[in-house]
């Protein structure tokens, strides 16, 4: 079974299509590719979620979204991609650690009728990944029509678990994704007011699982909603797994809250429930506000199943198979994050201009430019950094290459199931701060960036965007250019003095200054300033943080008491 989604259509969008009644169908499971070859076509098509309606699609080696694509660690694969979109487009590999020349961002387009084969080893651990296009400006217009699929990994240490691990019978992916149709039940290119939800191309579906512990691959592949998961009678699930590797233990919840691009491994034991149904659900009513799909703040524009209740998807629940896994174990993996001692600094602020704009936001003040790299490190680097959103949204932030562990979010110890190995972290709004730790590993190249954005596709697409280069250990750390043409005088500020001055070479004027204290905290954020007023300082370090058209730097002043 192959999938598929796409294409600019007048906004009609009627809301009697939130309610409407469709008969259940068996939800659909996606075909698998292994091997150390593996060949994709991007193309267009169609598919009905509506009987007898043709809904225009886009989809990998088929009409709407893509096989699951089964990997190794260690293995050496080769991906082709090839292009019949009648369009420019990417395929990031989503959550993979590889070379920016295989990642798939904006800086690797394949243009219509052209085959793009990137190489490399798997590194990563075993867990659920994902694959989508990334060019710019049409990543939204290009996943919203269904561009997209699963990528499994699997590895020594996961494998000699008794897991589920029978594809399709007992261990389900599922692509959850929030979309808009309109009147003619066409696939609008938007995703501010979604009026439907399917679960692997399908609309009110049912799934047919044995009375055994079964594992549910979750995906938010959304553009812009998040999910509060859950069983309608509450029943009790654990989660195994977050983005990039399993957890430590499994950890026993009846919600769970995903943002686009994010994805869970959860465990749920049917042993008992032979001959029942089940309903899976999204409880949008619980989800915190500022948070597109529950209840957003003032100003937010809303769709007609947000702040609301509903069904996701039917869990029909019938008899056993022979091998059945009936046992979930209490110990998984061990999770280490880097030491936190000798690791460098780095604060990215999230906003808004105006602040109660809900569309047109920005990373450290800076809309992205192809052209523009926000920051040079190097191979070998462990860095904190600590990500404040001064908007009135939660945004899920994602970076490419890596993975991190998140150390705090809103400056508490995450909870059990965040302590594992991510690519997005949810960043809450109104001042919401989270802090995550990476390094980084195994690839440099002094040409082509990894990047770094919000998740939600529309404003990934309007600039909420970053890149960074990573250069070798050998060439050393250009931390940026911009250093180089700004001076920041007093570094050591005595009691008395009243003021830090910001001076530039011409080209290098600030356009934003924003400052943190020692513990990664904003203290204040300044538009096209040249001082700052010390009694706005914290005492002990901070951080002045000043972007300019032409790049970004960092100066520490210390003031004393």
């Amino acid at each position: 079974m192959k999938f598929n989604f796409l294409n600019k259509i007048p906004i009609a969008i009627p809301l009697f299509l939130a309610g409407q009644s469709l008969a259940q169908t068996t939800i659909l499971i996606p075909d698998t590719l292994a091997g150390d070859v593996i060949n994709l076509t991007l193309q267009n098509g169609t598919r009905e979620f509506y009987p007898g309606v043709a809904t225009k699609t886009i989809g990998y080696n088929g009409n709407f979204l893509g096989p699951t694509i089964i990997l190794n660690q260690g293995q050496q694969v080769t991906l082709n991609l090839h292009n019949q979109l009648s369009d420019t487009t990417t395929t990031h590999w989503h959550g993979l650690h590889v070379a920016p020349a295989n990642d798939g961002s904006p800086h690797n387009p394949v243009m219509d009728g052209e085959t793009w084969s990137p190489s490399f080893t798997v590194m990563d651990k075993a867990a659920t990944y994902w694959y989508h296009p990334h060019l710019h400006g049409k990543t939204l217009n290009q996943v919203v029509k269904g561009a997209a699929g699963l990528i499994i990994v699997r590895d020594p240490e996961e494998t000699a678990m008794n897991l589920p691990r029978t594809y399709g019978v007992d261990d389900i992916p599922l692509v959850f994704q929030w979309k808009t149709f309109d009147s003619a039940k066409q696939i609008v290119e938007m995703d501010e007011v979604d009026n439907e939800v399917l679960v692997n191309g399908t609309i009110n579906g049912t799934l047919h699982l044995p009375a055994q512990v079964v594992r549910l691959r979750l995906l938010n592949g959304s553009s812009h909603r998040f999910f509060d998961f859950g069983f309608a009678d509450n029943l009790t699930f654990k989660q195994i797994a977050s983005d990039a590797g399993l957890l430590d233990a499994p950890v026993s919840m009846t919600r769970l809250i995903l943002g686009s691009g994010e994805r869970a491994e959860i465990l749920v034991d049917l042993s008992e429930l032979q001959g029942s149904n089940l309903k899976f659900q999204q409880f949008g009513t619980q989800l915190p506000q500022g948070y597109p799909g529950g209840p957003m703040m003032m100003g937010g524009m809303t769709g007609p199943k947000d702040n609301t209740d509903f069904d996701l998807l039917t869990i029909q629940v019938g008899a056993p198979t022979s091998n059945a896994v009936t046992a979930i174990p209490a110990t998984l993996t061990t999770n280490t994050a880097w030491p936190q001692a000798g690791a460098s600094s780095r604060s990215f602020g999230l906003s808004a201009q105006p602040m109660m704009s809900m569309t047109n936001f920005f990373i450290n003040g800076l809309k992205f430019d192809m052209e523009t790299v926000n920051f040079n490190t190097q191979v070998g680097k462990t860095e904190i950094w600590t990500i404040t959103n001064q908007t009135m949204m939660a945004h899920p932030f994602h970076i490419h290459g890596m993975h991190f562990y998140v150390l705090s979010v809103n400056g508490a110890t995450p909870p059990a199931n965040l302590r594992g190995r991510k690519d997005v972290v949810v960043v809450p709004p109104m001042n919401g701060s989270v802090k995550l730790i990476l390094r980084y590993e195994a690839f440099s190249d002094p040409h082509i960036p990894y990047m770094y954005h919000c998740h939600i596709l529309s404003h990934e697409d309007t600039g909420m965007m970053g890149q960074f280069i990573v250069n070798s250990a050998s060439s050393g750390t250009i931390e940026n250019a911009a250093q180089e043409h700004l001076r920041v005088s007093p570094t050591l500020l005595a009691p008395g003095l009243e003021k830090v001055e910001i001076s530039a070479d011409n080209g290098w004027e600030p356009i934003q200054i924003e400052v943190y204290d020692q513990d990664g905290c904003l203290l204040l954020t300044e538009r096209n300033a040249t001082r700052i007023a010390v009694d706005r300082l914290a005492s002990g370090m901070n951080s002045i943080q000043i972007f300019t058209a032409r790049g970004t730097a960092v100066f520490k002043v210390v003031k004393t008491n």
